[in-house]
């Protein structure tokens, strides 16, 4: 397993690099606010009552404020999960005006593999902020200078998801600069190699805490700030399907439930920890594999925040999936896998940026941009 890397950022450095962003809100301009008659009011998104129009304001650029709502930016063209930017009622001169926020990405443990291959496609086909997160801030800064290189503008911040505290400072971070999040990829995971000789207890206990539990604290922060028609990705894998058909009958059907709620998933993959210390784990029916068995939780758990998403804010148009990226050859998955971390990509990419006028896939696990039976 990889060593836990420091926390903070480097000597001289803020967690968020300085590089420029891809892209910035802009100021929406109207004809000449003395001659022409009041401007319509714009829709707000998903539907629902217009944006409230306050008038022109004093600047130069004759624009029309917007009351703080949400604008369907797609009756100007706009498309994906971008297209909903939060509006603020102030201009550059201190008067009333429209000023749209950037929309912001953020993929975790993006410094190597196929989280940094995520990261270079969307700096490349998302039309706004794309965060690189790394435990190391020395790594991360590394990760975005190839980048730069490249001609890419990606924007790096801190993120330990084994850290709440860490975690906590990320989602504050995205609340005050850009007013929430566009688009989640949770990447960031670990796995132990098959001839590691780690007692599997501790396998087991050190895997959970970061594929599961890490993804599950990261979304219990993140996701009630996601943006209308935003787009969360958690990264599964195949292994998660393989370990359930290991399971006994009595766990299958509780993975599969539709019902299912997060307690009794956290509950099932705490139990699991607990067996395999005990070393009573493949008698109650668990797979001898705790990747697998973390890449079941993240399955179940993507299922179950869909059906949150459904329940609390459908008007949203929010898309959650997980999803396997295949065998790829990384550090953790070794050099024989037949993938390329870009083609690794592919999938995860493929969800982040599904259109706005989209209604899916969402609450699937998906391989090969094609939903899977779970």
């Amino acid at each position: 397993m990889e060593n836990q890397q420091p926390k903070t950022a480097a000597p001289g450095t803020h967690p968020a690099a300085s590089s420029p962003p891809a892209t910035r809100g802009k100021v929406a301009t109207a004809t000449n606010p003395l001659t022409s008659p009041p401007a319509p009011a714009l829709p707000a998104a998903g539907g629902g009552a217009p944006a409230a129009i306050l008038g022109p304001c004093a600047c130069p650029w004759g624009a029309w404020s917007v009351a703080g709502r949400q604008v369907n930016l797609l009756q100007r063209g706009a498309r994906g999960p971008g297209a909903g930017t939060q509006s603020q009622s102030y201009c550059h001169f201190g008067v009333r005006s429209e000023r749209t926020m950037s929309s912001v990405a953020v993929v975790t443990g993006s410094n190597k593999g196929i989280g940094f291959e995520i990261v270079r496609a969307m700096c490349k086909r998302f039309p706004g902020d794309v965060y690189l997160t790394a435990r190391d801030p020395g790594r991360g800064q590394e990760a975005v200078a190839k980048l730069q290189e490249e001609g890419l503008h990606p924007l790096f911040h801190q993120l330990d998801i084994d850290d709440p505290q860490s975690i906590r400072a990320l989602r504050d971070f995205l609340k005050q600069k850009y007013g929430g999040l566009n688009v989640l990829v949770n990447n960031a995971a670990i796995a132990f190699k098959v001839n590691d000789q780690t007692p599997f207890a501790v396998q087991a206990e050190v895997t959970l805490k970061t594929n599961f539990f890490g993804t599950r604290n990261v979304c219990t922060e993140l996701l009630p700030i996601m943006k209308p028609y935003g787009r969360v990705v958690n990264v599964s894998s195949m292994a998660s399907s393989s370990a359930l058909g290991r399971c006994s009958q009595e766990l299958q059907k509780k993975f599969r439930s539709d019902t299912i709620t997060e307690e009794e998933l956290v509950e099932l993959m705490t139990k699991f920890v607990e067996d395999t210390k005990k070393n009573v784990h493949e008698k109650e029916g668990w797979p001898n594999t705790a990747y697998g068995v973390s890449k079941i939780g993240v399955t179940v758990l993507s299922r179950i925040q869909a059906r949150m998403f459904n329940e609390k804010r459908k008007g949203d148009h929010i898309l959650l999936n997980a999803c396997c990226p295949g065998w790829v050859r990384t550090d953790m998955a070794g050099p024989k896998a037949p993938k390329s971390p870009e083609e690794g990509a592919e999938t995860p990419v493929y969800l982040a940026l599904l259109p706005s006028d989209a209604d899916g896939p969402h609450g699937q696990f998906v391989s090969e941009k094609t939903v899977q039976t779970w």
